[in-house]
């Protein structure tokens, strides 16, 4: 292979690798189609099928000595009237050289979506468990699952957020009288990138003997390990070290009620902290409560003696109270009642969910260790749409 046809396939394979990452980018947190995942394939085999040839090319002039005889052959023919061209000849001769990277140690990898094995670079479990285990960990995290804004980065960077503290006013103003200035009240803040990892270790022979489907039980375990890990500082998290959670970013509720009070003071506190919220916000709200929490509200009524809790009709919905849905959380503290929009929360994912296999790392005890990243970071991005309600203690 000639120089000429080897960087032709370098950058046919350059191509490919561009037309995949732009897929993967337009489907980065969903599920492929059928269209797609074809695409996919058909990309990756052709990407792999460039690296081979690129590979092959290098290597044969690696272990030839064409270019060495081509470089002192243009040095032999050098003469006081071609002195100049032969030195452009050489010029060219060496740029073309170092566009081929044969000075760098590249490899020629295809790039990968799925489990990769870190000594041989090969998928060991089909591309399909990269979506499982985004979609579980969604699942399982409260936030995520009622509504966040996600944000997906390639990197891990800050970026700067103008978050809304208040809003501006508008009134009547007289013919000729000065217009009052009125703008919204805003802080910058920022989100950045915390790396939430986990590992699966697990012996050979129950990879080799299949006893259980392995994309099942890596998803069933990992899964929701980054879910609960990420969703828990979602709702508690403090902003040091963590990313800053709704209960610490969303303003106190005027409305309280005392632990041991009686339903009508209960029910009463939990209808105001209702209208708290401005009417902008309350059309999307809902209602986030630990398990005892919502085993208490499930028992209030209304005057009429009806309940304010109303159970899902069909499998799947979540239940109400007082017309708004109910998310129960367990790193919810029993304490807090937070009620608000949580599409005004934004879960920042940074780069790709990483799921990497080694067979290295545990090899005295042949066992086989399967890693998940996932970096991520949160932000409430107006502070109007939240409010937490807190149980005060029994006199």
């Amino acid at each position: 292979m000639d120089a000429a046809t080897l960087s032709a396939n370098f950058e046919a394979r350059e191509k490919a690798a561009n037309e995949l990452r732009t897929l993967a980018e337009a489907f980065a947190g969903k599920d492929m189609d059928a269209t797609a995942r074809e695409t996919e394939t058909r990309l990756l085999d052709s990407i792999a099928d460039y690296d081979g040839r690129v590979k092959r090319g290098v290597e044969a002039i690696k272990s030839s000595e064409s270019v060495s005889a081509l470089m002192a052959g243009l040095k032999g023919t050098a003469s006081a009237s071609g002195k100049r061209a032969t030195q452009d000849k050489l010029a060219a001769a060496a740029d073309q050289l170092r566009s081929l990277g044969l000075n760098q140690s590249a490899t020629f990898a295809p790039e990968k979506r799925a489990v990769v094995d870190t000594k041989t670079g090969k998928d060991v479990i089909p591309r399909t468990l990269f979506g499982q285990l985004l979609a579980e960990a969604v699942e399982r995290s409260t936030v995520m699952r009622n509504g966040a804004s996600l944000l997906t980065t390639s990197g891990g960077e800050s970026i700067d957020f103008t978050v809304i503290t208040g809003r501006a006013s508008a009134g009547i103003v007289a013919e000729n009288a000065n217009i009052p200035e009125s703008t919204p009240t805003t802080v910058q803040r920022s989100v950045g990138a915390f790396k939430y990892a986990y590992a699966s270790i697990v012996s050979t022979e129950f990879v080799q003997d299949q006893a259980l489907d392995l994309v099942g039980f890596l998803v069933g375990d990992a899964g929701p390990a980054l879910g609960h890990g990420m969703g828990e500082h979602f709702l508690t998290g403090t902003g040091t070290g963590q990313p800053t959670g709704l209960l610490t970013a969303a303003p106190d509720a005027v409305a309280t009620f005392a632990a041991g009070a009686k339903d009508v003071t209960v029910s009463d506190a939990l209808i105001d902290l209702f209208y708290e919220l401005p009417s902008s916000y309350r059309g999307n709200a809902v209602f986030v409560v630990s398990d005892k929490t919502a085993a208490l509200m499930r028992k209030l009524k209304d005057a009429n003696g009806q309940y304010l809790w109303q159970s899902a009709l069909t499998a799947g919905a979540p239940d109400t109270f007082n017309g708004k849905n109910v998310a129960t959380d367990v790193s919810m503290p029993d304490d807090k009642i937070l009620f608000g929009d949580l599409s005004k929360y934004k879960v920042r994912l940074a780069g790709p969910l990483r799921v990497e296999r080694s067979v290295d790392a545990r090899f005295t005890t042949d066992q086989i260790v399967f890693r998940f990243i996932q970096r991520a970071d949160g932000l409430l991005v107006d502070e109007r749409s939240s409010k937490v309600l807190t149980v005060t203690p029994k006199p």
